[in-house]
């Protein structure tokens, strides 16, 4: 489904710039896309910064995914 925004000429030109020369010539609503998913890891992260406990919890997740040691078919 299509639906139509309105959208000031600058913000539109920005993104197209993004779309353009940042991300490859994507289209213009791939681009809002990673901007968005871009903005949502970026709170994520805030998240985790303000919760210690949750930071420490992620942080050893990660370490045992980052040793996990397993073969790999070829």
């Amino acid at each position: 489904m299509q639906t139509s925004i309105r959208v000031d000429q600058a913000n539109r030109d920005a993104l197209a710039h993004i779309a353009k020369d940042e991300l490859g010539g994507v289209s213009l609503d791939e681009a809002l896309r990673v901007l968005l998913f871009h903005h949502q890891t970026a709170q994520a992260v805030a998240r985790l910064e303000a919760d210690p406990e949750a930071l420490a919890e992620w942080q050893r997740e990660a370490r045992e995914w980052a040793e996990l040691d397993t073969a790999v078919a070829e």
